[in-house]
């Protein structure tokens, strides 16, 4: 029985190496036969979206937080930037100065 079950594990791993071996794709399944593409060929391969409709501005600025002028105000008061810490910024500035 071990000798008929080392056997098979010998044929595996005969076959196994025999396929490393041969690991090289053939020409038809290799494309040109290289691993990198030009930039023009990779582009039109992938054809990504554009992030910016207009190129010159770049990344468009992020609104401004309405709240960011209340959020200064408490934190200044250490009382409530302190109180912000715990309980959030709204409910304490809501405490200190009414409603937010």
């Amino acid at each position: 029985m071990r000798t008929l079950s080392l056997l098979a594990l010998l044929t595996l791993a005969a076959l196994c190496l025999i396929g490393w071996a041969d690991g090289k794709p053939s020409g038809a399944e290799s494309g040109k036969g290289t691993a990198f593409k030009s930039k023009k060929e990779g582009s039109e391969l992938m054809k990504r979206p554009r992030r910016y409709l207009d190129q010159g501005q770049g990344a468009p600025a992020p609104y401004p937080d309405p709240l960011e002028p209340k959020r200064e105000v408490c934190e200044l008061n250490p009382n409530c930037d302190e109180l912000a810490d715990h309980i959030g910024f709204q409910d304490a500035y809501q405490r200190f100065y009414g409603t937010a």
